[in-house]
């Protein structure tokens, strides 16, 4: 940065400064199989939405509802989901306070306003481990993964990921994915029409806090 303010931690890592926008919570509500946003989204890019259920929960199909410049919810169409919370981020901040300090780069693109919390992405899941493969009828293969989280540490899953199908061996797999809180990890089920590595699924999840 040539010039302008910048701020860093007590280990030296930049925090705060006028180039670049951190993540910023647009909104914060509750959901129930998805929830409609309370005004659209005008960015370009889908924003990131971020989901903590009440209880153990999955996810699939999960679709952002609208278009560039105008995203307005999102919805969950797996059966077995449990209502919860949610926040809504994206790299980019609103006026919101009254009083305060707020920043803008060399755009005029306001960067932060203190009186939008922030959120920080603290961890990325992407070490799987085969828990079980069956196979319920002639053709089909059901695979399930698991990797350890500390869920009880108030993290909150990133849900934009988990909208597409994965790509098989030689087709593709539906996808769902399960937060189960009593054993502190996150549960992948694929169902598969042919085959699938069952060393080799490569799924990131991010998981994220929100900052006071």
């Amino acid at each position: 940065m040539a010039y302008g303010l910048q701020f860093t931690n007590n280990a030296d890592v930049v925090t705060l400064d006028t180039e670049y926008s951190r993540l910023v919570i647009l909104y914060s509500a509750r959901y129930n199989a998805g929830a409609f946003f309370p005004n659209p989204i005008t960015s370009q890019e889908p924003p990131l939405i971020f989901v903590r259920p009440d209880s153990p929960s999955t996810f699939q199909y999960v679709r952002i509802i609208g278009s560039p410049g105008n995203w307005t919810g999102f919805s969950n169409a797996h059966p077995a989901n449990a209502p919860g919370t949610y926040f809504l981020a994206a790299y980019e901040s609103k006026p919101t306070a009254s009083y305060g300090m707020r920043l803008w780069d060399g755009n005029q693109k306001l960067l932060f306003d203190n009186g939008t919390p922030c959120a920080q992405f603290t961890t990325v899941l992407d070490n799987w481990s085969l828990l079980s493969l069956t196979n319920p009828s002639p053709g089909r293969w059901t695979y399930v993964f698991a990797s350890p989280i500390n869920l009880s540490s108030g993290e909150y899953m990133m849900i934009n990921n988990l909208a597409a199908d994965l790509p098989g061996q030689d087709s593709w797999s539906k996808l769902s994915c399960g937060i189960d809180y009593q054993n502190n990890r996150i549960l992948v089920t694929l169902q598969n029409i042919g085959d699938f590595r069952t060393d080799a699924l490569f799924l990131p999840l991010f998981f994220a806090k929100s900052i006071t």
